[in-house]
Formats: C-alpha cells, structure tokens, sequence
C-alpha cells in the first residue's frame, strides 16, 4: 500500500513556484504535499545516500498516522538539469514568534539526514541557496533546524557539516556488522560474554520451552506481538518514570501499518521481531531498513521471572545472526546512552544544526542552540543525569495518584 497522505497547507502561505534556480548547476522544487514528491523521492532513495528515517515509506506512514498534525509541508526537490538529487523533507511551523522548519518526522526518528545521490556535496554558499530558495518559495522560513545527524553516513561526508553546527544531546550507537559469519558472538564476543548469553539462553529454554527468534509477517501475530510490546515497554517506562509513549498516537497505527506493509519486503522500513521462549513472547525488536544498514528502533523484554536470562543479549544475538547473512553490513541501536548497548555498538557523536535564515531566526537560534548545549551537559554529564532522572521519576509518580 503506498501513503498519499499530505499535511494542511496554511492558505494564506502563497503557493511554492514550479521551479527556481539555486545556481548554474542546481535546481530547486518545492511541493506542498508527499505525494507530489513521491516519484522523484522515490528515484533518489533508490540508490542515494539515507538513513532509515529518510525512507518515503517511513516518512509518509508516520504522517498518515497523525504525527504531525500541525504547521504544513514544504518538500524540497533538488534537480540537477532533470535528475532528482536530493530531498529535503520540512515541516514549517511556528514557535515562540518564529517560523521554524525541520525535517518531517524528526521527533519520531533517529537521525536527520538529507536524503541524497552519493555524489550530491554542494559548498556552504550552495546550500544556503538551496535553504534561502526552499524559505521563499514556503513563504518564509526565519530557521531551519536538523537534528541528530550523523558526520558521515555510508561512507559518504555529511555537506550540512560545512555550516555552523553543534553537538547534540545525545549519541547514536552504531556498528559495522557486514561479513560476520554466524554465531555472531562467537566471532564477535569475549568468551566470558559469550557464556553468559549462551547460558541465559539454556536456562531459559529449560524453564520455557525451545528459544527462538521470529520475525512477524502476518496481521494475527503483528496483533498479539504489539499488544506484548506495549505491556512490556509500559512496565519499563513506569520504572524509568515516564509515560509509555508507544501505547499512544501516532505510534500503535504507525507501527501496525508500516509493519503491515513490509511483510514480503526483504528490505522493509520497519519490521517486527519476537524472540520466544516456548510460547511466551519474551522480547520484541522493531527495526528500520535502508540499503544495507538495519537500525533498531525500539525493543522490549519481560519483566517477569524469564526477565532473569539477559534477554536483551539473547535477542540481539539472534537477530545478528539474521542479519548478516541476508547483507546487512551496519547496524545501530539509536539515540540514548544506554550500558547495554556499549556490547554490541560504539557511541558515535550527531551533530545539530540550526541555520538562520533572517534577524529574527538568529536570535531564535542562538537561544535554540543554548538550550541544546544545556540538554547536553545534563545527558552526557553521570551526576546531573541521574539527578534528572530522578526528578523525573518522583514527578511521574506524584502524577500517578
């Protein structure tokens, strides 16, 4: 099923030109809705430069699902003569007295990313063309904000870079995978690591039943390993003190359509997997593709007695050992500092930029750039992330009475 679903357009917002010139080389053309960019969005994504939040698929699903249900679209085409060469995907909205863009779907992804031909590494003055273009023809744009991006990405130097940026507040967790014959940790692992994991396993398929990873491809049992995510993330957020986003919109429909898509999808942009224990789900990945890269999106383990067995370990390795096999050559664990993924990925520092397009968008930025150092300092700083933890915990439960 393809998503045509398009974000309100403000109708006092003039509509985009057809198309303008950025310089000698490149052309720009700006859509109010996904659907008039899905072909040339498409064309790129084929054999361009993304990471899995960049897919149409995933863009397109989490809209359709309410996700963003304010501000309105601005979809940024860039040709080179007639060849589509990369996309910009903004959501324009305003806040605190400016107009904001950033890219569709940021707050429910990983990674920013302009989605591109490998060889698409315009200059500074290019790109701000291309940004100061794309303002215009949206009826003005006072900053444009990219969040969580990556230096480098399938080999390839992020251009955005090149402007002025800034650490974000937190890492992504990333590892080259490609080529590791199975068992993973066998060849991957320290022998005491690896023990450990092999001996969760044993004694959970003792106390169980036969242990094995499944991936989800039809509705009945999406149905039921949905409903087990939800119950198992829910128990993990009441004890990290916050709400259990995933029970809520957009994501239970996001996650069941996007799912639903991908059943027959070698490469899908999302799919489900359940790690069993006889017939009791006991964890669950949701993963996200592009190319050759697989980036875990979210997971869940029980809580309950099977909850003793490292199950995060035993699931991880089982799903490598499904990966690489079928070509996935790099893999990531997402946003957020977690022990657990230090095993099986290495911290990787995202960058955000902020790029002012006017006077007012300076003075928003710099007070946007601030706030993001202070979220920083805080998450990548022990005592002052555990304090906020730790307020947050005592909030959540004063909330729960």
């Amino acid at each position: 099923m393809t998503h045509t679903a398009a974000l309100q357009v403000d109708p006092a917002t003039p509509p985009p030109a057809a198309s303008a010139r950025a310089d000698a080389r490149l052309d720009v053309v700006v859509h109010a809705r996904l659907v008039d960019a899905e072909a040339a969005w498409r064309a790129v994504e084929a054999t361009g430069v993304l990471t899995p939040y960049q897919r149409y698929d995933w863009v397109a699903a989490l809209v359709e699902a309410g996700a963003e249900p304010n501000g309105r679209a601005a979809i940024a085409v860039v040709n080179r003569g007639t060849v589509p060469v990369a996309i910009l995907p903004l959501l324009i909205e305003r806040q605190y007295g400016a107009v904001r863009a950033r890219m569709l779907g940021a707050h429910q992804s990983n990674s920013d990313w302009i989605l591109s031909a490998p060889d698409f590494q315009p200059s500074p003055d290019e790109l701000r063309d291309i940004f100061e273009h794309v303002a215009h023809a949206a009826g003005g744009i006072d900053l444009i904000q990219l969040l969580s991006q990556p230096a480098s990405w399938q080999g390839v130097t992020n251009p955005v870079l090149a402007l002025p940026h800034a650490p974000a507040p937190s890492n992504l967790y990333t590892a080259s995978i490609g080529g590791t014959p199975v068992p993973y940790i066998e060849h991957r692992f320290t022998t005491k690591r690896r023990s450990n994991i092999n001996r969760g396993r044993r004694r959970l398929q003792e106390q169980f039943g036969p242990v094995r990873l499944v991936r989800v491809t039809d509705a009945a049992t999406l149905a039921r390993v949905q409903a087990v995510f939800i119950e198992q993330r829910g128990a993990r957020f009441d004890e990290m003190g916050v709400d259990n986003i995933f029970a809520q919109p957009p994501f239970p429909q996001f996650f069941r359509e996007l799912t639903t898509q991908a059943f027959a999808s070698e490469r899908p942009a999302l799919c489900a997997h359940a790690l069993l224990a006889g017939d009791d789900i006991v964890a669950t990945s949701w993963g996200a593709m592009a190319g050759d890269h697989y980036s875990q999106y979210i997971n869940s383990t029980s809580s309950g007695p099977a909850g003793r067995y490292s199950l995060m370990g035993i699931l991880v390795a089982e799903l490598m050992d499904e990966l690489t096999p079928a070509g996935i050559a790099t893999f990531d664990m997402g946003l957020g500092d977690f022990d657990y993924k230090i095993e099986w990925t290495e911290p990787q520092q995202v960058f955000n930029s902020v790029i002012p397009l006017t006077l007012k968008g300076q003075v928003a930025a710099g007070v946007t750039q601030q706030v993001a150092a202070l979220k920083r300092l805080i998450k990548q700083t022990p005592a002052l992330w555990n304090a906020a933890k730790w307020a947050r915990g005592h909030i959540f439960k004063l909330r729960q009475r």
